[in-house]
């Protein structure tokens, strides 16, 4: 299960007036990326999708290549010239480690309960795992992808060799008691991006973690 958002988009709405171009830019690359990797739109709300895969890894592939289709995009100028938008190069001066719109994701596996809606006639899913996976969604930062442990010893062995897989912090989520060990999965080319992260729920961010 597939949670995305903008980030600040509010503040962008409010601030940059073609806002609505760019967000036709950003929902017609998920969209496409959607169809390519397998996935499920199950409903958006605003600018943010939740979307179902088949399992762990077409998930991942989507979140990871979905950076790399945001950075390529043809926003507008204007758009780029706004803080939370900024083109900024790699170090190496070869390509751009941030560009246009920042959609943070969080990537959550387990089971729910399927309905039907009989207006549309399309598939919601509810519970715990949709909950969680939410809350997943909402510890990530704007090009970020955050992943649960469910979903970490879920990818396969090819995927795990050609990405940046890194230890995110544990957590203590509302309503859950126990601790929860995130992972950040991105492509090499965008590993030098840095999330500074201030939260109360963050129980250890700098421990070494699993091994």
């Amino acid at each position: 299960f597939v949670f995305t958002d903008i980030q600040n988009s509010t503040h962008l709405w409010e601030s940059y007036g073609p806002m609505a171009d760019a967000l036709d830019i950003h929902n017609e690359r998920m969209r496409a990326l959607i169809r390519q990797h397998g996935g499920y739109e199950v409903k958006t709300i605003g600018d943010s999708f939740f979307i179902v895969f088949l399992d762990c890894t077409a998930a991942a592939r989507f979140a990871v290549q979905m950076q790399l289709e945001m950075m390529a995009a043809p926003w507008p100028e204007s758009l780029l010239q706004l803080p939370d938008c900024l083109e900024v190069p790699c170090e190496d001066g070869i390509g751009y480690l941030w560009r246009g719109l920042r959609v943070r994701v969080g990537i959550h596996f387990g089971k729910a309960r399927v309905e039907i809606n009989q207006d549309t006639l399309r598939a919601d899913y509810l519970g715990t795992t949709i909950n969680y996976a939410a809350r997943v969604e909402s510890k990530a930062q704007g090009g970020q992808v955050l992943i649960s442990e469910e979903v970490r010893c879920r990818l396969d062995s090819e995927f795990l060799v050609e990405t940046v897989v890194g230890y995110a912090g544990t957590y203590l989520f509302k309503g859950i008691d126990q601790h929860q060990q995130l992972f950040s999965i991105c492509p090499p080319s965008l590993a030098g991006r840095v999330f500074p992260r201030e939260s109360a729920e963050l129980l250890c961010n700098r421990c070494k973690g699993p091994a």
